[in-house]
């Protein structure tokens, strides 16, 4: 990987972010009209792997996808530039998707409507990302020079496999028909996040051409982790907490996607399950966390080292308007947490230390009740 530069960064966070294919998966009938289970389901294997790969190679060479070339030690987080390489590793694949959904088959060739691919698409650089295409396998043809307003229509064909062109067309056009119907911006993160083209998730497969349950719950966080015990702890939490009574709202963090849990009427959640960067982490709002230290003598390590820890600071805390930090004493040692971007307290979680969060946050909660009712 081109550690030097921003988008590599990002696309590596944009790779994590693939859904895994499990061994078994449904294909609903909607989908193999055409073509055979055995088929479809290989195709669509083939294509996640080509997904992971084409992700990977952005790291190792940004500029041949051309995406932008900011150094990571010059441009800091909330800068134009950053914001721009946190998107970029995405243009590829909503090109892709823009190809696909904007095209059909003609007898046994798929053409795509290069008038509305342009009228989609908000890819730039697209004469680049065709010539990009065709190293991975893809074949255009009845355009000029990669040029899309060469012509009115894009041939498109997949040689080493033509399924391929079969599960594109399928899972872009009902994307199109159902996650992205009446979506304006297609590139926002929440959008990107439960996109199933994007992510290349296999339960858009589940259901018929104009059904659509994906990423709804608790599974639009729980789809996108890798280790199976994390999916567990996802599911365990969320049962609790709603049958608690909290109220759950998608989050949309740059870093990854979240499931927000309030459980009381306010504008600030108290709990939340957050995909960051391939990892999962428990937020807990926390906001007397002096309360909760006689109760740490009950509780592992892991939960312990999360009190023990102080944050550095923020700009808000170094220009004195920060309002959402929590301090307290600890070790005989003030510790500062800031709560500015999220919730003050954060912990990578674990099925058997969930009666511990439950009560810290009862215990933390006390004085404004934000532990449901549990």
């Amino acid at each position: 990987m081109s550690d030097a530069f921003l988008s590599s960064r990002w696309a590596l966070i944009r790779r994590n972010k693939l859904v895994d294919i499990p061994d078994n998966i449904a294909i609903h009938s909607d989908f193999l009209q055409k073509i055979s289970y055995e088929a479809f389901e290989s195709a669509f294997r083939e294509i996640g792997g080509l997904f992971y790969q084409m992700y990977s190679d952005m790291a190792d060479t940004p500029q041949k996808f051309g995406l932008p070339l900011y150094k990571i030690d010059e441009y800091d987080y909330f800068s134009s530039q950053a914001r721009e390489a946190r998107s970029a590793p995405w243009q590829l694949f909503y090109f892709l998707f823009c190809l696909f959904a904007c095209g059909s088959f003609q007898d046994k060739v798929f053409v795509s409507d290069t008038v509305q691919v342009r009228k989609m698409n908000k890819a730039k650089k697209t004469n680049l990302l065709l010539e990009v295409l065709c190293d991975y396998g893809f074949m255009f043809d009845d355009i000029k020079k990669f040029q899309l307003s060469s012509g009115e229509a894009l041939e498109i064909d997949y040689p080493d496999n033509r399924n391929v062109l079969e599960v594109l067309y399928a899972v872009a056009n009902k994307v199109k028909n159902t996650q992205l119907r009446d979506v304006k911006n297609y590139y926002s993160n929440q959008v990107a996040f439960s996109n199933a083209f994007i992510g290349w998730n296999y339960k858009i497969l589940s259901e018929d051409l104009h059904t659509c349950s994906l990423s709804r719950g608790s599974d639009y966080v729980a789809d996108k982790m890798h280790n199976p015990t994390d999916r567990e702890v996802i599911a365990a939490l969320d049962k609790i907490l709603m049958e608690g009574g909290a109220v759950r709202k998608k989050g949309d963090s740059n870093e990854g996607p979240s499931v927000r849990y309030f459980c009381k009427k306010s504008s600030a959640y108290d709990y939340a399950l957050t995909s960051d960067t391939g990892k999962l982490y428990l937020e807990l709002r926390i906001r007397n966390a002096q309360n909760c230290l006689t109760y740490l003598g009950e509780c592992t390590e892991r939960i312990v080292e999360m009190f023990r820890h102080s944050d550095a600071g923020c700009q808000n805390r170094a220009n004195g308007t920060c309002k959402s930090s929590v301090k307290y004493r600890f070790e005989q040692e003030e510790k500062w947490h800031c709560g500015c971007c999220g919730a003050p307290f954060r912990i990578e979680p674990v099925m058997e230390d969930i009666p511990h969060y439950l009560k810290l946050m009862e215990l933390g909660g006390k004085d404004e009740r934000c532990y449901c009712n549990i």
